[in-house]
């Protein structure tokens, strides 16, 4: 039996939006056997790459990226947003089905792709093994990521390998980069990432990964390699086609387009998923959703088709239908399930119930994060069973002798004060957090303490980095949005976690009030009278 021919090529150096149409264009023409099966290897110019779900304002610093000139690309994969440059080799398997691949769910393909790379990488010498969801990593480090979509009977396997990194780049550009817990607490993103350069004490032969990566990829799908054809390739991507990719990447923006949507995020072990929607006149419907995600989902058109089901649904029968809708497409989700998706609609619908029964401004309502655990209901359920309340210290001033101590003279100079007063009133504990390992030991005696459930403080981008301190303790919480000094926007976390934080922070004084009014202890809240 005579062997399929894979047609291996090397593309070099092009900007994001050429490699991105590559792909696209590669991904069809073999889907419709228009082109040979190919393995296209690559570098690209200056530019962040986005999951075909994501919103780019909230995963890219856009002002910054638009002032270094990098380029804004969106994948046809999913997963999250990466920083690309010279110093990272990329490489795009196009293929039909094969028999090593047939019938594996998106997940597995996934793992199949990473033990690929990692394969690849130890033939150089280098300990890599695949980590869940879409990572290679060498001692925990990450090394190279992988990603996957369709178009069948096609499939598109792409993703890059660290040869160097400019860590400092990556940080201004991605507004929330994927962070790694340490068993301190924190490991800083140098430490989160390595690169094939530090792996082989100097800079790799560049030839000897690509074919490293070449043998893996032959072997695992019993083809033979054949010559590629570079100029081709490059010279078959229209001036238009790149136009089309710039309009892709801006699909999902979410910047500044936002008035009259209320929002919600719901953070999974392995995903980060958010909504956005827009309610009927009475608020019985959704006039509108629209979803975004870092997820790898299958179909593409996931969400998509979530978001037309939706449109003009009654609220009351969100769960059904993206039950149904689930099954009947027969979707397949990496990292989280179709019930993390009705939690983001029951957000969404909680939301809506504070701005109608409690006169929430649509502001106040998009400012908060619940974590709604062990069957408890929705903010307001929540906030009446809260006894403990927890302060950031970044939210005093810097020049207050109590910014690093857990505590308050509630001299009225600052909102904390406020905060500590409020929770006085209401006999509920308040605690100053000083330090990320501080925030943690204190989740654990609050839950050993048997506490019900707790409001607090913290930037929403801390919220998802730090997901698991609050999943990890299981007490259902309402956290509000900070605003002010952010340690993630001046790029100074480290120094935050430790404590060390320098800028300040600020609550919001009239959101801090409307929550008082649905804790412990509190009035009749803002817009019920007595005669109801």
């Amino acid at each position: 039996m005579r062997l399929r021919t894979l047609d291996v090529t090397d593309t070099g150096l092009a900007s994001g939006p050429l490699n991105q149409a590559l792909d696209r264009q590669l991904l069809k023409r073999v889907a419709t056997g228009q082109a040979c099966e190919t393995l296209r290897f690559y570098r690209n110019t200056p530019a962040v790459s986005v999951g075909c779900h994501q919103a780019l304002a909230r995963e890219l610093r856009l002002d910054y990226c638009r002032a270094s000139g990098i380029d804004v690309v969106r994948r046809a994969s999913g997963g999250g947003a990466l920083y690309l440059d010279p110093d990272q080799l990329g490489f795009s398997l196009v293929v039909r089905r094969t028999p090593g691949w047939r019938n594996l769910a998106l997940a597995d393909e996934l793992q199949h792709a990473g033990e690929a790379v990692a394969r690849a990488l130890h033939s150089l010498g280098i300990a890599a093994r695949a980590v869940a969801p879409n990572d290679v990593e060498v001692d925990g480090r990450k090394i190279a990521s992988v990603f996957v979509t369709h178009d069948e009977p096609a499939r598109l396997v792409h993703g890059v390998v660290l040869l160097d990194a400019d860590v400092r780049t990556m940080l201004e550009a991605l507004r929330v980069p994927t962070e790694k817990l340490s068993a301190d607490g924190l490991a800083s993103a140098r430490d989160r990432l390595t690169t094939l350069t530090a792996c082989l004490g100097g800079p790799p032969e560049l030839g000897a990964v690509k074919s490293a990566l070449a043998r893996a990829f032959v072997s695992d799908l019993g083809v033979r390699s054949g010559r590629g054809r570079c100029a081709t390739l490059r010279d078959s991507v229209m001036l238009d086609q790149l136009e089309a990719e710039r309009g892709i990447a801006a699909r999902i923006g979410w910047d500044g387009d936002g008035a009259g949507f209320l929002e919600a995020l719901v953070r999974t072990p392995a995903a980060t998923l958010r909504a956005r929607a827009q309610f009927s006149a009475g608020g019985e419907r959704f006039a509108r959703v629209e979803f975004a995600a870092d997820a790898h989902v299958a179909p593409a058109s996931y969400f998509t088709s979530l978001q037309d089901v939706l449109a003009g649904l009654p609220v009351a029968l969100a769960t059904e239908a993206v039950g149904h809708w689930s099954r009947r497409h027969a979707a397949q989700t990496v990292g989280f399930q179709a019930a993390d998706i009705v939690r983001l609609l029951e957000q969404l619908a909680d939301k809506q119930h504070l701005m109608q029964r409690h006169r929430f401004s649509a502001r106040e309502a998009n400012a908060l994060m619940p974590y709604c655990a062990n069957g408890v209901g929705g903010t307001e359920a929540v906030l009446r069973r809260a006894s403990v309340m927890l302060v950031p210290y970044c939210a005093k001033p810097v020049w207050c002798k109590w910014r690093h101590l857990d505590g308050c003279s509630e001299c009225g100079k600052c909102e904390v004060g406020d905060a500590y007063r409020l929770a006085r009133e209401r006999n509920m504990q308040v605690t100053t957090i000083t330090n990320y390992e501080h925030l943690v030991a204190t989740l654990r005696a609050m839950k050993a303490g048997g506490v019900a459930a707790y409001v607090g403080m913290c930037c929403s981008n801390f919220f998802v980095k730090r997901y698991r301190a609050f999943a990890d303790a299981g007490m259902p919480a309402v956290l509000m949005d900070i605003s002010g000094a952010n340690c993630y926007e001046l790029k100074q976390e480290s120094a935050a976690y430790a404590g060390n934080f320098q800028a300040e922070a600020r609550l919001d004084r009239d959101l801090l009030a409307q929550v008082a009014r649905l804790m412990p202890g509190a009035a009749v809240p803002r817009g019920h009278d007595a005669a109801k």
